[in-house]
C-alpha cells in the first residue's frame, strides 16, 4: 500500500505570515515571529517579500545591522514579489541594505554592496544613491575635518549635477552639516522649502539623528552647532566592525522614546523627576566602549557604560556621562570634541 507524501506542516504565504505578525503585542515580537516563520514560507517569492518586510520593521526600530542583513537576504533571492506584498526591485533592496549598513557604522559592508551590480544600474535614481552613499562611506572613514575635504569637493560637484537631482536635498544637507556654511542651508530653504532637509536646517523638524551623522567630522563653530537641528532619518539616511571603531550613538526604538532635544535639557530636569545623561556611544565590543570611556576621562569627564540587550539577543555597551546641575554637560562634551545627545532614565 502506498501513501501520498504530505508535508509535516502547512506552508504559509507571505501575506498570511505578515498578518499574523501584525497581531503581536510589540514590534520586537513581530520581527521575531517573521524570522521564525520564514522557513515555512510557501515559495521563494514569499521568503523574499518577508525578508524585505521584516527589514523595514528593523530599520524603523533602529536595528540597522539586522535590517541590513535582512535586506541583503531579500536581494539574494531570485524571485518576484509575493502576492499582496510591497513591490520593490532588487536594486532598491540593495540600496536599502547599503543605507542600513552606513547607519550602523559598517562602511565596509556598505561598500561591498555598492560594488555589486547596482553600480551598472540603468536607473538614474539608483545611480544617484550609489554616488551619494559612496561619499557617505568615505565620510564615515574620516577621522577629522581635514579628511573630509575630498568628499566635500565631490559633494559640491554633485550639488550642481543634473544626474544627482533626485538626492540633491541630501547632498545640500550633508554639505551644510559638515561645513556649517549658510549657502547650503539657504539653497535648501529656497529650492526645497517643503523637504524634510529644509525643515531640519530651519529647526522646524525634530528628527532623531541616526548614528551615521555622529560619525561625520564637522567644521562648525560651537556657536553654530544647531541644537535645534537634529539630522535626518530619511530615505537618504546613512556606517559591526566600524561601529566598534567610530560609533558615537544609536537610535534604537527604546532610545528614541527617551531622547530629548539638547536645548530642553534644563527644562526636562526642572519639570520632571527623571534624570538625564548624555549618551556618547553604543558598542557591541566592550573594549571599544572602554576606550571611549578612557578618552573621556582623560578630558576630565566622569564617563561610564551600561549594557542593553536587544530582542535580537545582541548586547550593547552604552557609554554615557551624567548631566550636570545647570544642564550644560552636552555643550561641554561637544566643545571637547565628543558628539552626544541627552536621554532620560
Amino acid at each position: 500500500m502506498f501513501f501520498a507524501a504530505s508535508p509535516l506542516f502547512a506552508l504559509s504565504s507571505a501575506q498570511d505570515i505578515k498578518a499574523q505578525a501584525m497581531q503581536k503585542k510589540s514590534v520586537d515580537e513581530s520581527i521575531s515571529y517573521i524570522h521564525s516563520s520564514i522557513k515555512n514560507a510557501a515559495s521563494d517569492a514569499d521568503k523574499r517579500s518577508l525578508y524585505y518586510f521584516v527589514a523595514t520593521l528593523e530599520e524603523l526600530t533602529g536595528l540597522y545591522e539586522e535590517a541590513s542583513s535582512s535586506y541583503a537576504k531579500a536581494a539574494g533571492i531570485a524571485a518576484s514579489d509575493a502576492k499582496g506584498m510591497p513591490k520593490v526591485t532588487t536594486e532598491q533592496i540593495v540600496i536599502d541594505a547599503v543605507r542600513c549598513s552606513l547607519n550602523c557604522g559598517d562602511y565596509s559592508t556598505a561598500e561591498s554592496y555598492l560594488n555589486s551590480s547596482v553600480r551598472s544600474s540603468k536607473n538614474p535614481e539608483i545611480l544617484a544613491h550609489v554616488n551619494l552613499y559612496s561619499v557617505w562611506s568615505d565620510l564615515c572613514r574620516a577621522k577629522n575635518v581635514a579628511e573630509t575635504s575630498g568628499s566635500v569637493a565631490t559633494l559640491k560637484v554633485y550639488a550642481e549635477s543634473e544626474s544627482m537631482k533626485s538626492v540633491r536635498p541630501a547632498v545640500l544637507l550633508t554639505l551644510w552639516y559638515i561645513t556649517g556654511q549658510g549657502q547650503y542651508s539657504d539653497s535648501l530653504k529656497k529650492s526645497y522649502p517643503n523637504s524634510p532637509e529644509a525643515g531640519i536646517v530651519k529647526g522646524n523638524v525634530k528628527v532623531l539623528s541616526v548614528p551615521f551623522w555622529y560619525f561625520v567630522p564637522r567644521a562648525v563653530p560651537e556657536a553654530q552647532v544647531a541644537e535645534t537641528a537634529s539630522t535626518p532619518k530619511t530615505t537618504t539616511s546613512s556606517s559591526s566592525s566600524s561601529t566598534e571603531k567610530k560609533s558615537s550613538s544609536s537610535s534604537s526604538s527604546s532610545t528614541e522614546k527617551k531622547t530629548t532635544s539638547s536645548s530642553t535639557t534644563k527644562e526636562s530636569q526642572s519639570s520632571s523627576a527623571k534624570k538625564v545623561r548624555e549618551q556618547l556611544g553604543l558598542f557591541r565590543n566592550k573594549d571599544n566602549a572602554d576606550t571611549l570611556i578612557k578618552d573621556l576621562k582623560a578630558k576630565g569627564f566622569t564617563a561610564y557604560s551600561y549594557t542593553e540587550t536587544r530582542a535580537s539577543g545582541t548586547t550593547y555597551y552604552i557609554v554615557v556621562v551624567d548631566e550636570n546641575k545647570d544642564g550644560t554637560m552636552g555643550k561641554k562634551l561637544r566643545a571637547a570634541g565628543f558628539d552626544c545627545y541627552p536621554v532620560e532614565y
